[in-house]
């Protein structure tokens, strides 16, 4: 059983990508070539969550990308960097959202800061 998408009209955003592939000799990143990632969905909100030492951000956006829509579709990784509106972001959390009773890969959520 397939899942209903939004239609591709809805996933008006797109992002630049750069996938995190490991840390240098120096403990620097290092990242692949700048991809583009377009019909995605940007959801520009911060989440905060409460603590004993005052407010800690969770994220500042989340990003819906869609198989079958948002072209290319890799498999994201987190510590990778997103740019958007001029900033750039790093991924903090990568959720795979699975067809119903199926394991093919719906969409994913990726939660940035």
């Amino acid at each position: 059983m397939v899942m209903p998408r939004p239609p591709r009209k809805f996933c008006i955003d797109s992002f630049k990508y750069k996938e995190y592939i490991g840390d240098n000799n120096w403990s620097e990143p290092q990242y692949d070539e700048l991809v583009t990632i377009e019909y995605c969905r940007i959801d520009r909100g911060a989440e905060y969550t409460s603590t004993t030492s005052g407010k800690q951000l969770l994220y500042n956006a989340i990003v819906f990308c869609y198989e079958g829509i948002t072209e290319p579709l890799p498999e994201f990784k987190t510590q990778s960097v997103l740019i958007f509106d001029d900033t750039e972001h790093v991924i903090t959390k990568v959720i795979p959202i699975y067809e119903a009773y199926d394991k093919a890969i719906y969409s994913y959520e990726l939660e940035v800061i």
